[in-house]
């Protein structure tokens, strides 16, 4: 059975699901999906996306926040948030707030 990719605009609100444990090792963010005991390993930005989303927050939120803090155009940064985003909530480990 494949996963369906989300559907994300920016004005998507996202969170982190409440099976997920989160622990940092290092320059590394691994998460744990306590329902499936997975692990997914985060690092730099992906690591800081996460972050941003442990409070409930829309997708441009992030995105507006990561341009003041890394060297990048924003339509770089917003279509490698969003390829993030979506694996993350087809992988349960975060959720679409509708």
């Amino acid at each position: 059975m494949t996963r369906q990719e989300p559907s994300l605009e920016g004005s998507t609100m996202l969170q982190v699901a409440e099976n997920v444990l989160k622990r940092t090792a290092g320059s590394e963010t691994v998460l744990l999906d306590l329902d499936s005991e997975e692990f997914f390993g985060l690092d730099g930005v992906g690591a800081r996306v996460f972050e941003l989303l442990e409070q409930p927050r829309r997708l441009d939120d992030v995105v507006e926040t990561l341009l003041t803090e890394y060297d990048v155009d924003r339509e770089t940064l917003t279509v490698d948030v969003k390829d993030l985003v979506s694996e993350l909530v087809t992988r349960n480990l975060l959720v679409v707030d509708a």
